[in-house]
């Protein structure tokens, strides 16, 4: 189903009215032919592919009981039909896990001949990975035992394909009482994966993968937080490295190459350091960081779009949005939304060379956007208000691809997914 967004005609003005229209023409919405399950909602997740003409989706689908959930994946070229399949284990058995909301998600990647990659349902597991049988098709999805190196306590797999097809994967690895942050790389001539290196790491101490962007060039941006302790809600010192595939080593934002694996203590690692009464300890209370969304600006710039608690307290649902940029430093932090206890652990960001995108959403309201330089938040799609997790790809320079889930829309077990298409207009 294919649903476009018209335009109020309660404007007065003709001129607003065209512009209105037009802006509100440039949003598509389609709904994926499937139901979820209430348990796919994760704000790490990197749950879309778009190549060319073809949509790639994984989701969480209802189980065949309560607490459960099984893999879907669809697959959709140009105006086509959906084609969607289930994951199966290495015995050609559907999958199906119990629930758990923020970590038991799939993240899909496609590489270079077409072959569809997806890692689900870790949280301090070992390989859960998943890989079609034929390009393009969801329908042959097995369970690839063996085929990712070493054994693993995964949580967050984070993926995204390069320029020359090659795949690039992150996650945190419980390992000797830390949480430590790891790349991989899918070599797509060998047809075969291989660990690139730790990235981050402190004894006692817990990385959070927050987003993966290759540039154009082929080197992998890395958003990361950290935890106090043990795995928790509350993070803090927002962290940005970059792996130079070339030189193999991985860089802060300004170039300067480091001794993997960096500390909260490297140089020129923070985005985001402490705030005002933010404390680095134990609690899940106060202020702090959780959730971000990376891309790169047309000089391959990193440009960060997060989640702020700065009025402290618990609320889960009380941080606001902020987007900041390099450019020789951390500069033009912005806040772009102030939560009132109705922001969801969602946020994306895009940049198509002359203006970056901010995308996140509030209860009630579902999908919301706000576009530099003026930073004005306007509502997407005010039909699919049940919307509350996302993630998000640039196109092209003229259209922004959402992953838009809505995870109880349909009951308290049930909830819908959708595709959202944004020109290059706001409504």
């Amino acid at each position: 189903m294919r649903l476009r967004l018209i335009a109020s005609t309660a404007l007065l003005c003709p001129l607003a009215l065209f512009t209105s229209a037009t802006a509100q023409a440039q949003v598509a919405v389609e709904m994926v032919p499937a139901e979820t399950d209430s348990s796919n909602a994760a704000a790490w997740w990197r749950p879309m592919v778009v190549k060319g003409d073809t949509t790639y989706v994984a989701f969480n689908a209802p189980g065949d009981t309560a607490g459960t959930h099984k893999i879907k994946i669809g697959v959709k070229t140009g105006a086509g039909a959906w084609t969607i399949g289930y994951l199966k284990d290495e015995n050609g058995n559907v999958w199906s896990h119990a629930d758990d909301v923020g970590h038991d998600q799939p993240t899909i990647a496609v590489d270079g001949d077409g072959y569809i990659h997806v890692w689900t349902d870790h949280h301090v597991d070992d390989w859960r990975y998943f890989r079609s049988n034929a390009p393009n098709d969801p329908t042959g999805m097995l369970r690839r035992i063996g085929d990712m190196p070493g054994t693993v306590g995964a949580t967050y797999p984070i993926a995204e394909h390069a320029p020359n097809g090659d795949i690039y994967l992150i996650i945190r690895n419980h390992y000797s009482n830390a949480g430590q942050g790891e790349l991989y790389r899918w070599n797509n001539a060998a047809k075969s994966w291989a660990q690139v290196g730790i990235f981050a790491r402190e004894n006692t101490n817990y990385v959070y993968p927050d987003d993966l962007k290759i540039d154009d060039a082929g080197n992998v941006h890395i958003a990361f937080e950290w935890a106090y302790g043990t795995p928790r809600s509350l993070r803090h010192y927002g962290s940005y490295l970059k792996y130079d595939v070339a030189a193999g080593v991985f860089r802060t934002a300004n170039g300067v190459a480091l001794t993997a694996p960096a500390t909260r203590t490297t140089p020129n690692l923070l985005f985001q350091g402490l705030g005002t009464g933010e404390v680095w300890n134990n609690s899940n209370d106060g202020v702090g960081i959780q959730a971000a969304g990376l891309t790169v600006d047309q000089y391959a710039r990193p440009s960060i779009a997060y989640r702020y608690r700065t009025a402290g307290g618990a609320n889960a649902y009380n941080f606001d949005v902020y987007r900041v940029r390099w450019n020789g430093a951390w500069v033009d932090r912005v806040k772009i939304y102030t939560a009132n206890n109705n922001v969801p652990a969602a946020v994306e960001t895009t940049h198509n060379g002359t203006r970056a995108r901010v995308y996140f959403t509030v209860t009630g309201s579902g999908l919301m956007a706000a576009e530099s330089p003026t930073w004005a938040v306007r509502q997407i799609a005010p039909a699919q208000s049940g919307v509350t997790r996302i993630s998000g790809i640039l196109k092209s320079t003229t259209e922004d691809v959402i992953y838009a889930a809505a995870p109880t829309e349909i009951d308290a077990n049930r909830g819908r997914l959708y595709v959202v298409s944004i020109g290059n207009t706001l409504p």
